[in-house]
This record gives structure tokens, sequence and C-alpha cells, in this order.
């Protein structure tokens, strides 16, 4: 059985030899895009625990307007990808995340102009009617 994984704030922008493990990247060091990528990266199918743990909270209005594209091309991915597991978390899910999950979450963040609040774990899947719900709200939009 593994461990989950903590990611450092070097980890993100230098080569994966070079681990910091006295600093934990924070959530406000990372966009949408970068978050969704690292997920995705660190996924290992062959691992028993795919979850990455970053401090801190989602800033209010954390997805901005120049993530909407991106998330909508990703909104019904069912690629697999890590979960998200807060660091005073006592229980380690085996379960893992879909890329469409996490785009879903944004998104209505960002529609509902409400901060993103992932609890203690969260591995999220893709919801096809939540998915509906947002390329509506995503189609009036560009028709405005």
């Amino acid at each position: 059985m593994s461990i989950p994984y903590f990611l450092t704030k070097n980890e993100i922008f230098k080569p994966k030899t070079q681990i910091d493990t006295n600093k934990t990247l924070n959530i406000k060091d990372l966009n949408a895009r970068k978050f969704i990528q690292l997920f995705i990266e660190k996924y290992d199918q062959k691992r028993g625990l795919n979850c990455v743990t970053l401090s801190g909270d989602f800033p209010k209005n954390w997805v901005k307007k120049e993530d909407v594209e991106y998330l909508i091309s990703i909104l019904n991915s069912n690629q697999k990808c890590c979960g998200y597991m807060n660091p005073f978390s006592s229980f380690i899910s085996g379960d893992n995340a879909e890329v469409g999950g996490f785009a879903i979450i944004f998104l209505n963040s960002y529609i509902t102009n409400s901060k993103i609040e992932l609890g203690l774990n969260s591995n999220p899947k893709v919801d096809k009617k939540e998915s509906e719900k947002i390329m509506y709200w995503y189609n009036n939009l560009k028709n405005k």
C-alpha cells in the first residue's frame, strides 16, 4: 500500500527528481489548467492510491474567464486522474477521479460565482446531466 502523494512547490516547475518535502504546493499557486494537468500527470493506474494533497483553500473567483474554454473542452472527459485529498483528512480513498468531474466542479463555481469546496476527499466523475446544464449555459453565453 502506498501513501498519498504530497506535491511540492518545486516539483511542478522543476524535474521530478527535485522534491522538496518541506513545502506542500498551495492551491493558490495553480490555475484550473495547471490543476488538471497536475492531477493527470500524477495519476498512475498501477498505484493503489491516486490522490494529490494541496495546502490552502481555493480563493473565491479562482476560476477565471480565460479558464472557461479549456474547461469546456475537457467537460466530458472520462480520463482518470488523481483525486484531491485535504491534508487534514484522516480517510484515504482508493477511488480515482475523472478529468471532466473536476471541470464540472470548476465551471459550476465560475457560473454561480461561488467558492470551490472539495471537502476532505474529492474524486469527482463526469455527470451527464450537469454537463448538459453547463453546455446549455455556455451556448447561451456564446450566442449573446
